[in-house]
């Protein structure tokens, strides 16, 4: 067995009746990691059409080079594993890392249809065991009561922001909850069940920030995620340790954010965080969202063997150009900090403001953001615009109430307090215009929040 393996061929059986050239192993991995959508059938139909080109006669079998492949690469991974090969670690940023990068792909699911028995060679390397994060949900459920729905922040609904989901009924895996550094370099990922919920980039935090010691946790919803793990970690101590890293919301993300939650949450305002941007995992799920197009109708042994396999080979190609894309990087931030500091002191000329100004100019918007600690509704414009919409409905709703009522005298009444809520309606609104307005007036130009208006529709009759 020695002989062949060192005369590169891999047996597919125990009496190596047939055997595979590792150069073909070499070649489909070398492919799957260029091109992830690439199918094993489209690979050995072109195999088979080679084998036909050269006179030779024979058709190879799926499932036999299937299991000969993972068996390869799993030896492959074990050889360079005691070889000291770190494979989900980032040579640059450990073992202190600056940022670590939490999100959820729904695209590598996996339908329920394709069952199978076997267990997976990669079991717990790259994707979490299922049963441990099946045991610390089941932990967090037992500790704090889950709070229905999803997170609303400004003007947008955030999917990832919530407790609790219901399963899909035709899915099993649901998609794959992935962290990486800051340099893209994959580190840990885990299964979703239940969509997207706090639970799972709890988990990956709790399993990663030992061995990481990072200093930024980075998601697109931290300003709904770092209060739910406040909260957790009162009932569980071991989270507190959570809590020395600091939260950091994806600056593409925060622009769908509120104004304020913008200017607390966001990386580009956060001391310490330099160019890191958040949204280096959004490359990862790009790429790992092509993988989806065969793994989904896989088993679930060998669709994590396959991810596993994608992982690493992302993660050598990262290696491979991490010099290239650091040297670049750096002079890249060296010229955009000396053009923004230059910026900054053509402008403060300009404006004959000293520097001390600029910076009570930055405290005065980050102590406004923060201040919530209103007396009375109308001083606050996130409440003012809610009670508008809180009446908005109320008067929709008694409109509707209008026609399941009979007698003159029940309509009278109900016609009477629908004027009532529509004329105080009127009053919110205008109050609101005057109220933006004056914000506007008041706070900088490039500080300005961001205050739609919402049309409202006039209820005739």
């Amino acid at each position: 067995m020695s002989d062949l393996i060192s005369s590169g061929y891999w047996p597919a059986s125990v009496n190596a009746d047939t055997l595979f050239s590792i150069d073909v192993f070499s070649s489909f991995e070398e492919m799957k990691t260029v091109a992830p959508g690439l199918s094993r059938q489209g690979f050995l139909r072109m195999l088979e059409r080679r084998t036909c080109l050269f006179g030779r006669a024979g058709k190879l079998h799926g499932d036999v080079f299937q299991r000969s492949f993972m068996e390869y690469t799993f030896c492959q991974y074990q050889c360079e594993k005691m070889a000291s090969v770190e494979h989900f670690t980032c040579p640059a940023c450990t073992p202190n890392m600056l940022a670590l990068c939490a999100d959820g792909n729904r695209k590598v699911y996996r339908f329920r249809q394709s069952k199978g028995s076997e267990e997976p060679y990669f079991d717990g390397t790259f994707i979490a065991k299922d049963t441990d994060v099946h045991h610390f949900v089941d932990e967090i459920r037992s500790k704090m009561k889950s709070t229905a729905g999803k997170g609303i922040c400004g003007a947008s609904q955030w999917s990832a922001a919530r407790e609790t989901a219901r399963r899909a009924s035709k899915l099993d895996e649901e998609g794959l909850e992935v962290v990486v550094c800051r340099h893209g370099v994959l580190l840990k990922a885990l299964n979703m069940y239940r969509g997207e919920i706090f639970a799972y980039p709890l988990y990956l935090q709790k399993e990663l920030q030992a061995a990481t010691n990072g200093q930024f946790y980075c998601t697109d919803i931290a300003c709904k995620y770092w209060p739910y793990l406040e909260k957790l970690a009162v009932s569980m101590l071991e989270l507190r340790p959570l809590l020395q890293m600091r939260p950091f919301l994806s600056v593409m993300h925060a622009k769908a954010h509120s104004t304020k939650c913008e200017i607390i949450w966001s990386g580009k305002n956060q001391e310490g965080a330099g160019t890191t941007a958040g949204e280096e995992v959004e490359m990862v799920n790009s790429y790992l969202s092509r993988c989806a197009l065969t793994t989904k109708y896989m088993t679930k042994s060998a669709r994590n063997d396959m991810l596993t396999v994608h992982a690493i080979g992302w993660n050598r190609r990262k290696w491979e150009g991490l010099h290239l894309a650091l040297s670049s990087r750096y002079i890249k931030t060296l010229k955009k900090a000396e053009a923004e500091s230059q910026k900054l002191e053509d402008l403060s000329s300009e404006l004959g403001c000293p520097e001390n100004i600029v910076h009570q100019w930055v405290h005065d918007v980050r102590q406004w953001a923060s201040d919530d600690s209103v007396g009375t509704r109308c001083d606050d414009q996130h409440n003012l615009q809610k009670s508008i919409e809180q009446m908005f409905l109320g008067v929709h709703q008694k409109k509707a109430s209008l026609y399941n009522h009979t007698g003159m005298l029940k309509t009278h009444l109900i016609f009477v307090s629908f004027l009532l809520l529509a004329d105080d309606l009127c009053g919110l609104f205008w109050y609101y215009s005057v109220f933006r307005s004056l914000i506007l007036k008041c706070l900088p130009f490039n500080v300005r929040p961001i205050m739609p208006f919402k049309s409202f529709d006039f209820i005739t009759f």
